[in-house]
């Protein structure tokens, strides 16, 4: 691929002059902008390499140019052209992050060797970006547990995935880890040099969804107080993950139809479209066939989002790989804690596979959470795993007649609140406002309450 320079000046002769120069010297694309807006514009929908951009333009200038650059991406290296007399204002820019200035009138042969050295520089940045995208991407498989026949299938297919750019099609119950495939399939692709876009589609009302997925122009509406770049700009070049899919509204899967079909989205306000080259990743834990038979799922969305698909195990079927999950589980908390590692007894490891798991591995690791939490010593013992177990899943309470009545109600009162709070925001996936709906509590209340619990929601998003 090409190295690209983006050359930015207001003179319209200079600009092709330069693109000549550049062109013929470096064999490398060049673009052209003769102001600031429009040199992020060009920024935002591809790859560039190195921005040789004037210090002094009307509207933006060079040095605020640089600024909003280093925003949108601190990689692409920038090149400031000033006029005799100006290298204050260069020295400025050196100090906000530029590569180097150069004077006006150009001595050809050092510009060149200068927009040359900026280049390389830019290929050692991006290639240590990619050594580390390297180390994340064996980070999205570890996150990935599991040995067993069922989850070795998945891991593969994972792979195949990643080497294409189609849509896929992430299927599975809850709790089951469709975000991390999702993740793990970005992570191994050609895209992984920018960061996925993840969309909790359940989370936000429709009309929100709609200027969040899109984006919205100024005055499109009464708080638009300015542009606003939506997610699917935001993942230009990437991949956008749009987490249960199935929940979209009949006129919401109209509108990303048309984004799978033609490639263009139309932000709130707007009177054009523009187009993208984004990735889709879509997941769902519903039969979204039946929801085709119900006339709730539009048929040629799922066609569309069902180029490749993937299903995700339950925990049912993966159930030799529990060890595994309680192993990492642990590790994984104690890391989050800067702690030792907790264990388990072997006693407690055959209770969990005897046990039910309704939630999946989500709700696995909020049991060892839960534990991990509750349980003083370094040792997670069959005693306490027995009178929890029971406690949650029997309809008679274990007495302890040593102790009042008034703390026993309490002890009872909280494992019962614990109990229902982790299940309902796992049933919401941390979602307050929902959470709020079925328990008929007030949605500050509810936050004090999961506050006061010390639970934190955003546990339950993933």
């Amino acid at each position: 691929m090409k190295d690209t320079v983006l050359i930015v000046d207001d003179e319209a002769d200079l600009l092709r002059g330069l693109k000549r120069l550049i062109a013929s010297e470096l064999g490398c694309h060049v673009v052209l902008a003769d102001n600031g807006p429009d040199a992020l514009a060009i920024i935002r929908g591809r790859p560039i390499d190195v921005v040789l951009t004037d210090i002094r333009m009307p509207g933006m200038d060079g040095i605020t140019l640089l600024q909003k650059i280093r925003k949108v991406d601190a990689t692409i290296t920038v090149i400031i052209m000033t006029a005799f007399g100006s290298v204050e204002r260069a020295v400025t820019a050196i100090k906000e992050g530029a590569f180097d200035f150069i004077q006006k009138p150009f001595d050809e042969e050092r510009l060149i060797h200068l927009v040359e050295n900026g280049l390389e520089r830019n290929r050692l940045v991006r290639e240590n970006s990619r050594l580390l995208q390297a180390l994340d991407k064996q980070s999205s498989f570890r996150k990935i547990v599991g040995q067993s026949p069922p989850m070795r299938s998945v891991l593969n297919k994972i792979k195949m995935l990643a080497k294409t750019d189609i849509t896929v099609l992430i299927r599975g119950e809850t709790g089951t880890g469709k975000e991390l495939a999702g993740q793990a399939i970005h992570a191994f692709s050609e895209r992984r040099s920018r960061e996925m876009v993840t969309v909790n589609c359940p989370a936000l009302p429709e009309t929100i969804l709609e200027s969040e997925l899109f984006g919205y122009k100024k005055g499109a509406f009464t708080n638009a107080i300015s542009d606003k770049r939506g997610m699917f700009d935001q993942a230009q070049g990437s991949t956008i993950f749009l987490d249960e899919i199935g929940d979209l509204s009949l006129t919401m899967q109209s509108k990303l139809l048309r984004v799978l079909q033609e490639k263009q989205i139309t932000p709130l306000g707007a009177t054009v479209s523009h187009e993208v080259d984004v990735r889709i990743i879509a997941a769902t834990n519903q039969d979204l066939e039946k929801k085709i038979e119900k006339h709730e799922f539009r048929e040629d969305l799922y066609y569309r989002l069902n180029v490749a698909s993937l299903t995700m195990p339950s925990l049912e079927d993966i159930k030799e790989d529990l060890p595994l999950l309680v192993e990492h589980f642990l590790e994984k908390i104690a890391c989050e804690q800067d702690s030792t590692p907790k264990s388990v007894t072997p006693e407690v490891i055959n209770e969990l596979l005897e046990r039910s798991w309704p939630g999946n591995t989500r709700e696995l690791e909020n049991t060892i959470r839960e534990w991990y939490a509750m349980i003083p010593g370094r040792v997670i013992k069959k005693t306490f795993s027995s009178v929890n177990t029971q406690t949650m899943n029997e309809n008679h309470a274990i007495v302890d007649l040593t102790r009042p009545y008034k703390d026993l109600k309490a002890k009872a009162i909280e494992a019962f609140t614990r109990q229902y709070l982790h299940q309902l925001l796992d049933h919401t996936r941390g979602n307050i406002t929902t959470s709020a709906k079925i328990s008929g509590i007030k949605r500050q209340s509810l936050q004090k309450i999961i506050k006061r619990y010390h639970i934190r929601p955003q546990k339950f998003r993933t």
